[in-house]
């Protein structure tokens, strides 16, 4: 990813905005970000209730710290991928964070889905699993610890949505190796979140546009928790 890209005019005080938010906890000594997203959590969500642990994460994001999560204005897209797909869906996550787009998912989809979630970060699967808990959805919910291409790797069975929202560099290397190992099939959707101008996302769209194995579609959005532009990417698996 080009960083220069979030110098740019639409994206300038985005980014000063979360490069001093950063320095701050850094002289503070503060725990990262994960981790005091799920403290906050902790003091403020009512246990049991999927929403308000979203609500607070919504808070803690707006009023404390920016969360690199899917944010609350892509919701109806996921309530939309719910109804095009069964009730006991098999989900497949790269990129955890703090748990938001898990919880968001598995409220979204009802009692019979089951999502796997992978993450590289220590703190950030920890605080997941917290913040999972508190909304009382740890039996659909399983996180796994480690490099994403790694864990792929280990995977069994297919998967009806693959949500795509952890490096952006992996995205094409992460879904040619998912399809590769069989782990998706015809009719299965791939979401992949943040694919606007801003994270130069040519080589993924590239790829799922032109290799003949999906339908896309392009979704218009903004950067969660701001204004700057950015983009969903919806892949419909054909056949290899």
């Amino acid at each position: 990813m080009q960083l220069w890209r979030f110098l740019q005019p639409s994206a300038l005080g985005f980014t000063l905005k979360t490069t001093a938010q950063a320095l701050i906890d850094r002289i503070k000594g503060a725990p990262t970000r994960p981790v005091q997203a799920a403290q906050y959590v902790a003091r403020h969500a009512r246990k049991g209730d999927p929403e308000d642990v979203l609500r607070a994460l919504d808070q803690f994001a707006q009023e404390e710290r920016w969360l690199m999560s899917i944010g609350p204005k892509k919701g109806p897209l996921i309530k939309e991928l719910a109804q095009r797909l069964p009730a006991n869906a098999r989900i497949l996550e790269l990129g955890a964070y703090c748990g938001y787009s898990s919880i968001m998912i598995a409220n979204a989809f009802g009692p019979q889905a089951r999502i796997t979630s992978i993450e590289i970060d220590g703190d950030a699967v920890a605080s997941s699993r917290a913040n999972v808990e508190i909304a009382g959805l740890s039996d659909r919910i399983t996180f796994v610890h480690g490099p994403s291409t790694k864990m792929i790797a280990t995977l069994e069975g297919r998967f009806d949505l693959v949500f795509l929202d952890h490096w952006k560099d992996l995205y094409k290397t992460d879904l040619q190796l998912i399809e590769q190992r069989n782990l998706i099939g015809p009719g299965s959707i791939v979401v992949a979140d943040n694919v606007g101008k801003i994270f130069a996302p040519e080589r993924y769209l590239d790829y799922v546009r032109n290799c003949g194995h999906y339908d896309c579609e392009h979704r218009e959005a903004t950067i969660e928790y701001t204004s700057v532009p950015d983009a969903v990417e919806i892949s419909v698996y054909r056949s290899r």
